[in-house]
């Protein structure tokens, strides 16, 4: 044997170390990629594990991945059925982004586009201060995606009344006691009065063709006439303007001989004043005086009724009473 050995081929010496080295690279590339895989799948990230409940998992498939805000956070973990009578839809979350996932979040079935690919898309509730982040094994809510039956009952619900109200439309249309047959009818009435409408119209334009003449052969004979009235008003201004110096100096020298006349007017009357004044001041010793007279003069009167020369010639007065009725009077007259 040993020297079927020593005879072997020298080109297959080594071969055993040759295979053992390429065995070993290959095993060692099968787990690399086996490693690389599991990398990208997650399997050395810490998750969270949270679920939900879906009345149909139809489009949700194992691994499907799971995205936030558009970034994939975490994949489908499990698919069960539970005895609520849903799918109970186990979600695998990476730890990191928990922050970023409140309670209260909710988990829909979206797609890229028409024809893309499916993923489980997590809705955040409104933004605020205190948002607790999901714990371990958290429900959250599901909102179904709708099917094209569902989408074809909500179009047929929003154009029932369209259609409605086209059939009511239809049925106006065709009864021949409906406004808008009525309608039709006055405007065809209208259609047939509309070529003596535009006679008169016509009419009505040539009419004020010949209005607008005669108006504006007024408004230039106007014209003229405002024309031959501002000439004059012209020659008037002229005038008064030439004629102006002279009544003004009238009429200053009026102004100083008016001017001249109330001061001698003045002065008489302070000076009249001033006799008044005095012949007030001097009006009660004359009126003093003349009582004084009278006096003086009664006193004479009297003595000289009683000197001898006048005594028998004036007769002495006597006292008289009234008769007492107007016949008595009459009687002793």
């Amino acid at each position: 044997m040993s020297e079927k050995q020593a005879a072997a081929p020298r080109r297959f010496r080594g071969i055993r170390k040759q295979v053992s080295l390429f065995l070993l690279t290959a095993v060692a590339g099968f787990a690399g990629v086996i490693g690389l895989v599991a990398y990208k799948q997650g399997m050395f990230v810490k998750h969270t594990y949270i679920h939900f409940y879906a009345r149909d998992a139809s489009g949700i498939n194992k691994g499907m991945s799971v995205r936030l805000y558009g970034v994939p956070v975490g994949a489908v973990k499990e698919l069960e059925l539970s005895e609520r009578g849903a799918v109970k839809v186990q979600l695998g979350i990476n730890s990191d982004y928990l922050p970023h996932l409140p309670r209260g979040s909710q988990a829909r079935l979206v797609r890229e586009g028409v024809v893309g690919a499916a993923s489980i898309q997590l809705i955040t509730g409104p933004a605020g201060m205190n948002r607790v982040p999901v714990s371990e094994d958290e429900e959250i809510k599901y909102i179904p995606h709708r099917t094209m039956t569902e989408m074809v009952d909500e179009v047929r619900q929003q154009m029932t009344p369209a259609f409605e109200e086209l059939r009511k439309a239809a049925a106006e249309l065709g009864n021949p006691d409906g406004d808008f047959r009525r309608s039709v009818a006055a405007t065809r009435d209208t259609l047939e009065q509309l070529p003596e409408t535009t006679r008169e119209l016509r009419q009505l334009l040539k009419d004020t063709d010949r209005t607008m003449v005669a108006l504006s052969r007024q408004t230039e004979a106007v014209s003229r006439q405002a024309e031959v009235t501002l000439a004059t008003f012209a020659r008037l201004g002229a005038q008064t303007e030439q004629q102006l110096p002279v009544l003004a100096g009238k009429l200053a020298t009026t102004l100083d001989s008016l001017n001249a006349t109330a001061l001698q007017v003045r002065e008489t009357t302070r000076v009249n004043g001033e006799a008044l004044r005095e012949l007030l001041n001097q009006a009660p010793e004359v009126v003093r005086g003349g009582g004084e007279l009278v006096r003086d003069s009664q006193e004479l009167a009297a003595a000289a009724r009683q000197t001898w020369f006048l005594r028998d010639f004036i007769e002495p007065s006597q006292m008289r009473t009234l008769p007492v009725d107007s016949f008595e009077s009459f009687g002793k007259r």
